[in-house]
């Protein structure tokens, strides 16, 4: 039988031509969507969130002759709950955060190795510099708005419960406290979870390593700290973005954990960026590898 060409009504396509600059805001948006879909993961921590910033609001607004454990660095006397309550809160935030690196993070590039994505980005001219930058926005926006939107809220909420104007001007300064730990945070949770996720090709094995390291291996920098000074510690995520918190706000627990290490804000500094930065290079490493032994490639 002779062959037939068939017209199937081809039309070449005329819609809008975006520049290669913004592939990655398509994979960024890509990111925030998929993680939106089913409640039981970014819906979940939303809820979680608010519920800590209802609960820490309340203890400001009720709360306003009640100590807590933390101490003023200055004078050592005890703080009113009004004032101790942003930073207590900003703990509770990350193990919010956690939560979604569980859910997102941790799994978002194993995921696509182990269900070939990344043949299909990069097959379309998607250049691992768009992926790479699309999946850190991502996931630090999903983040951001958990641990750098819910302590400016608090913070607000402190400038609310001001008796005067002048008391209003003098607690100005934790709007800006408030947002560089919020950022330090969202550095930590948003860069190193994505580092495991590069690491290996398996999702569930990612989401352990991540959470191995996170759990096992940050209780025991907090014990050798315990015993050996607070700058190990530091090693330990968590202990890192709160040291630095209290610091930033004037304060330092009178007693339990931390009581007896001082205050190793450099170390604590020193920890988030090199883990920071020692994340982001792991996931372009692994990243630029897939993409030159896929199929296609984009310059």
């Amino acid at each position: 039988m002779t062959g037939r060409i068939h017209d199937l009504g081809y039309q070449r396509y005329v819609g809008t031509r975006r520049p290669p600059s913004t592939r990655w805001i398509v994979i960024m948006r890509h990111q925030i969507a998929t993680a939106w879909k089913t409640w039981w993961r970014y819906k979940t921590a939303i809820a979680l969130a608010v519920i800590v910033t209802f609960v820490f609001g309340g203890y400001m607004y009720f709360s306003s002759e009640a100590m807590s454990r933390l101490a003023t660095l200055g004078g050592g006397g005890l703080l009113k709950w009004v004032d101790a309550a942003l930073p207590q809160a900003i703990e509770n935030y990350c193990r919010v955060a956690f939560y979604v690196t569980l859910t997102i993070g941790a799994g978002a590039i194993a995921g696509d190795v182990q269900t070939g994505a990344f043949t299909f980005y990069f097959a379309r001219s998607v250049r691992p510099r768009d992926y790479v930058l699309g999946k850190l926005v991502g996931f630090a926006t999903l983040v951001g708005a958990i641990t750098i939107g819910g302590p400016l809220v608090l913070a607000l909420i402190r400038l609310g419960v001001c008796d005067s104007w002048d008391e209003v001007v003098a607690h100005l300064s934790i709007v800006p406290e408030a947002l560089a730990v919020g950022v330090l945070a969202t550095l930590v949770y948003a860069t190193v979870p994505l580092a495991f996720s590069a690491l290996v090709p398996n999702r569930r094995t990612a989401l352990a390593l991540w959470a191995a390291y996170y759990l096992v291996f940050g209780a025991i920098a907090q014990r050798v700290g315990a015993t050996s000074g607070g700058e190990y510690a530091m090693i330990d995520l968590l202990a890192a973005v709160r040291t630095v918190g209290y610091h930033l706000f004037g304060i330092a627990p009178a007693r339990g954990w931390g009581s007896h290490w001082g205050q190793p804000v450099g170390a604590a500094l020193v920890s988030i960026g090199i883990h920071s930065a020692l994340a982001i290079s792991i996931v372009w490493w692994r990243v630029t590898g897939a993409q030159k032994a896929g199929v296609g490639g984009a310059s």
